[in-house]
């Protein structure tokens, strides 16, 4: 027992060593070229700059001429040896429009992509369709049970444990609670090593083919993440002996505390590799994220056991008073997540995180209720309490099914922001009259000349963030003669970004911009701002 205390120790150091603040989704910075440049040559290398450390792959940035041919050399990597900056060499001596769509990895272990432009000479159609891989659908359902399962398998271990010390010591005999425990800890183990696989196909973008890459498997080890599941399987196999003694039933006042900084341990595994730290640096979010972990295991894992094994009415009875202690913390602690995750009350609609999140907290709530009516039937018929815990208990699976899908969302205190305040960019606002339909638009076009034109435009919610809306079109309109409208092609290039090119604007002139914003299926306005065409120089 003392040396298994000496190396859990160890680990324990190990872990809040290495629990440096987690970035959230990482953001592109600058790129060169800058988007929407134009250059008189084409540039030997194209590099993109993040706000933190990423990881990419071999092809992870493609760079593709005006006829829409590749003409990068297939072997994107880090820049000068900087982990904020990648890039790729460009092979080609073309005139025109270049697209260059990119994947990278952050340290939170999420995929981040997007699309840019720059022109050579001068800016031309393109017969680009570069959008990022979308990645493999098999690979997401895969990367998502693999971590629901590991934070179920998480709960029932700690909580069956937790159960047995703290309130029926006589159960470590009972042959459900060993099945509970000795069955969990293989199925936690098995999500851990698939979590290690399928990252790096996962993040890459591609399929199940890569599962074995070397190459992605040391990608993903060199993330936080990689840290976090390489010290949990460390904690999994210190477990071993610390389970069998639990289950002996010796020295258990020594048990009951190692098997607390063991159980918080693992929390905090998940905790260094998730996006714990978005815009100030919280020396609680490390402890309270774990914390939150914790008690849901301790508490869920208690659920289980109340309905598998059917503890003795004194053993439920004890069980009553932390469990309530249990949500108590899950309900502070997630209340301090949200506040700390969220920018802004309006973050709760107008972003995935923050809809996920409501979801999360209806889920939470309707538990509460569970909590409430599986409290009044403990204390009035506490010999038979399992069908009283079957709606807690799967209300909680709920829960821990958005947590995953939480993890792997970017938080809404971090979603992109607003575009800096500069005399390249228009500022127009617009109101469509619905819902969530008042913003402003930030327009961005080189002088503008007869012949093809692109106009950038990003969508800006009343927050500041960058938002998708339903359909943006863009038109250009000469109003000192009956001229047709010339529509430009929209493309939809990122999160609230938009790129329009229109093929050939015949005559110099004072000309008007034209966008139309729809919102949803009623609501749209169209908004104007002039601009003066000026003749090509040849």
């Amino acid at each position: 027992m003392r040396a298994t205390l000496l190396v859990l120790v160890g680990v324990l150091v190990a872990l809040f060593a290495s629990a440096g603040p987690a970035s959230a989704h990482a953001q592109l910075i600058s790129t060169q070229p800058g988007s929407l440049g134009v250059l008189a040559s084409v540039p030997g290398h194209v590099t993109l700059t993040f706000g933190e450390r990423v990881q990419v792959t071999a092809g992870g940035v493609r760079v593709l001429a005006p006829d829409g041919s590749a003409v990068d050399n297939g072997r994107a990597g880090h820049i000068t040896g900087r982990a904020d900056t990648v890039g790729v060499a460009v092979t080609s001596t073309a005139d025109g429009t270049y697209t260059v769509a990119w994947r990278v990895v952050s340290a939170d272990s999420s995929p981040v992509s997007g699309v840019f432009t720059f022109s050579v000479g001068h800016p031309s159609s393109t017969a680009a369709v570069a959008l990022p891989p979308a990645g493999s659908t098999t690979v997401g359902v895969l990367y998502w049970t693999s971590r629901v399962l590991g934070y179920a398998s998480f709960a029932l271990l700690f909580g069956a444990v937790g159960f047995v010390l703290l309130c029926w010591p006589e159960g470590a005999a009972e042959r459900r609670i060993r099945r509970l425990i000795w069955g969990s800890w293989p199925v936690l183990l098995l999500s851990t090593v698939a979590d290690a696989l399928l990252q790096g196909p996962y993040g890459a973008g591609v399929g199940l083919g890569h599962l074995l890459d070397t190459d992605l498997f040391a990608s993903t080890m060199a993330l936080p993440l990689g840290t976090g599941l390489a010290l949990r399987v460390s904690l999994l196999a210190i477990a071993v002996p610390l389970l069998s003694e639990v289950l002996a039933a010796r020295r258990r006042a020594v048990l009951g505390w190692v098997c607390a900084a063991l159980g918080t341990g693992l929390a905090v595994t998940w905790s260094i590799s998730g996006h714990l730290i978005s815009g100030s640096q919280s020396a609680l979010a490390l402890p309270v994220d774990a914390l939150h972990l914790a008690a849901m295991g301790l508490w869920l894992g208690g659920l289980v056991v109340l309905w598998q094994a059917k503890p003795p009415a004194e053993a439920v009875q004890r069980f009553s008073r932390p469990a309530f202690a249990c949500v108590a913390v899950l309900v502070l602690t997630g209340t301090y997540q949200s506040w700390r995750q969220l920018g802004g009350w309006l973050a709760f609609v107008d972003t995935e995180y923050g809809r996920l999140l409501l979801l999360k907290i209806a889920a939470v709530a309707g538990l509460l209720g569970a909590v409430w009516l599986s409290r009044r039937w403990v204390r009035s018929r506490a010999a038979s309490p399992r069908y009283a815990v079957v709606a807690e208990t799967a209300g909680a699976v709920v829960v821990l099914a958005l947590t995953a899908a939480l993890v792997n969302t970017q938080p809404a205190r971090t979603h992109l922001p607003a575009l800096p305040s500069t005399p390249d960019y228009n500022t127009i606002a617009f109101d469509t009259g619905g819902p969530r339909g008042a913003g402003t638009l930030k327009v961005k076009f080189r002088p503008l000349t007869t012949g093809p034109d692109v106009v950038s435009v990003t969508v800006l919610n009343p927050h500041g963030w960058r938002m998708d809306v339903a359909e943006l079109d863009v038109e250009f309109v000469l109003p000192a003669r009956e001229f047709s409208p010339l529509w430009a092609t929209v493309q939809h290039v990122g999160m609230g970004t938009y790129r329009s090119a229109v093929k050939d604007i015949s005559i110099a002139g004072s000309w008007q911009l034209v966008i139309t914003v729809r919102t949803s299926d009623i609501d749209e306005t169209s908004v104007a701002e002039p601009v003066t065409v000026t003749v090509a120089e040849r």
